[in-house]
């Protein structure tokens, strides 16, 4: 996988995140091997930090930017995301028909990273920006609505080209019920914890 310019590569994530598809095969095809797959994966963390650092310098406060282990934390955090949904991506893909390899689904998963760095001011408008204590309500209802809803659509789209499947509609809709299931168990967990 080549380096490109940077007009081009904001091209490349325009497109990426209009019509997923194609970008995500292009990316495929230019086999990224493990170490590309990964430095795409810190691009995604590194843009999300970015903004994250700049709303922290530039908003209320001036004090609340992440510091060097918020971002360390988040690069981490990313990594562990990559290392946990590609693996998810791949298996259950494999077990409803999926064609792809094992290489194909983490490099769609990995550029899946750089779209959602894409998104990084949608959750900075969806938290109310960096205020000390981001929390949502009012109009950040709606960006964490919309944020959430095109993360989910981005992943259901990489995976679905990854794995050759035809219908990134019910890559989507299998998408959220293992997001609903992985939440009820969670939840079943953390309130059999505090019991």
């Amino acid at each position: 996988m080549d380096a490109i310019p940077f007009k081009a590569f904001v091209a490349l994530l325009t497109q990426g995140i209009a019509t997923p598809r194609p970008v995500v095969r292009r990316i495929i095809a230019a086999q990224p091997d493990g170490a590309q797959r990964l430095m795409l994966v810190a691009l995604g963390a590194a843009m999300q930090g970015l903004v994250w650092a700049l709303i922290g310098l530039i908003g209320p406060g001036g004090d609340a930017a992440l510091g060097v282990g918020g971002l360390l934390a988040l690069m981490a955090m990313s990594f562990l995301n990559y290392a946990i949904t590609a693996s998810l991506a791949f298996n259950i893909g494999r077990r409803f028909g999926g064609k792809g390899a094992a290489a194909e689904v983490a490099s769609a998963v990995a550029w899946h990273a750089v779209l959602t760095g894409a998104l990084a001011p949608l959750q900075v408008l969806a938290l109310g920006g960096a205020t000390g204590t981001p929390t949502v309500g009012g109009g950040g209802v709606l960006f964490l609505l919309i944020y959430a809803g095109l993360n989910v659509w981005l992943l259901a789209s990489c995976v679905a080209e990854a794995h050759r499947f035809e219908s990134t509609g019910r890559v989507l809709g299998a998408t959220l019920a293992l997001f609903l299931a992985l939440g009820l168990i969670l939840s079943l967990l953390l309130g059999g914890l505090q019991a």
